[in-house]
C-alpha cells in the first residue's frame, strides 16, 4: 500500500479507508491535492504489480467520490444519505479485501491431482438385484440338501488344509543343549540348525522357520544365562556357546 501524508492524516491508504469506515477520522478535512499527487505519484513508481496498482487505483476513486459528497450535500437529507453510501462502499471494499486474502489463501493450498493425490477408487461390482440373491440361496440349498441324501449317515467332510511340520522353539531348545553337551564352546548359529531335505516343497519355508526358531532359542537360553550370544558387529555372524557357569 502506498504511504500517504496530508494534514491530518499519515499512513498507508487501506488504513485511510478503514479510518473512516470506523468515523474516527472525518474525510472532508483532508486535503484532497496532496493526497492525489501521492497516488499518482506511487501508481507512476512502476514498483508495484500491475494489478496491486489496480486495487489502489479503485480505493482513489472511491475515495475521491466520498470526499465529493461529503463537500457538497445538497440537503440535510443529502448529506446522510451520502454517509449511509460512504459506508456501504467501504463495507464493499472491506469484503472484497477479505474475498481476496480467501483466495489467495486457497490458491497457495496443495491442488488436489498436482501437488496431493487420493487413493485409485475401485470400481465396485453393481448390486445384484434382490430376486436374483434369492434364487442363488435356494440354489445353494438345494445343492447342500442333496450332498447330505447322498451321504446318508456318513458325516459331512471338512476341509483340513495341511500344516507342514516346521522346526519349532522347543525343537531348538533341545537341540541346541545337545550340541553344547558335546562342544561346549559351540560355533557359529548355523552350527545348531537342524538338517533339511533336500527336494522338500516346504523346503524354502522349513529353512526360514529353523533359523528363525533357532535364532529365538539361542536368545531364551542366553536370557536364563545357559549360554553365551555374541556378535563383533551388526553384520558378522551370531556366535552361541556354552555358559561358563554350566561348564564343568
Amino acid at each position: 500500500m502506498p504511504h500517504l501524508s496530508v494534514q491530518g492524516f499519515e499512513g498507508p491508504l487501506d488504513f485511510l479507508l478503514e479510518m473512516v469506515r470506523r468515523h474516527q477520522l472525518d474525510l472532508g478535512r483532508l486535503s484532497i491535492v496532496p493526497l492525489t499527487d501521492q497516488l499518482v505519484a506511487a501508481l507512476e513508481s512502476g514498483v508495484t504489480r500491475l494489478e496491486r496498482r489496480a486495487d489502489w487505483l479503485v480505493m482513489a476513486s472511491e475515495l475521491l467520490r466520498l470526499r465529493a459528497q461529503l463537500l457538497a450535500p445538497a440537503s440535510p437529507q443529502a448529506a446522510e444519505e451520502a454517509a449511509a453510501e460512504a459506508d456501504q462502499r467501504l463495507g464493499q471494499l472491506e469484503e472484497l479485501a477479505a474475498m481476496k486474502a480467501a483466495a489467495a489463501w486457497l490458491a497457495a493450498r496443495p491442488q488436489l491431482g498436482q501437488d496431493v493425490f487420493t487413493r485409485g477408487n475401485q470400481e465396485r461390482p453393481a448390486p445384484k438385484p434382490q430376486a436374483e440373491l434369492y434364487v442363488a440361496f435356494l440354489e445353494a440349498t438345494l445343492v447342500m440338501l442333496e450332498g447330505r441324501e447322498r451321504q446318508g449317515d456318513k458325516a459331512p467332510l471338512a476341509y483340513r488344509p495341511s500344516i507342514p511340520n516346521l522346526w519349532r522353539v522347543p525343537d531348538a531348545l533341545d537341540h541346541i543343549r545337545s550340541i553344547l553337551g558335546q562342544r561346549p564352546e559351540g560355533g557359529d548359529l548355523a552350527l545348531f540348525l537342524p538338517p533339511l531335505s533336500v527336494g522338500d516343497t516346504h523346503q524354502l519355508l522349513n529353512a526360514r522357520a529353523a533359523l528363525a526358531s533357532t535364532f529365538v532359542a539361542a536368545l531364551e537360553l542366553a536370557r536364563n544365562g545357559a549360554a553365551e550370544v555374541s556378535s563383533s558387529d551388526t553384520r558378522s555372524r551370531v556366535h552361541l556357546r556354552q555358559s561358563s557357569a554350566y561348564r564343568h
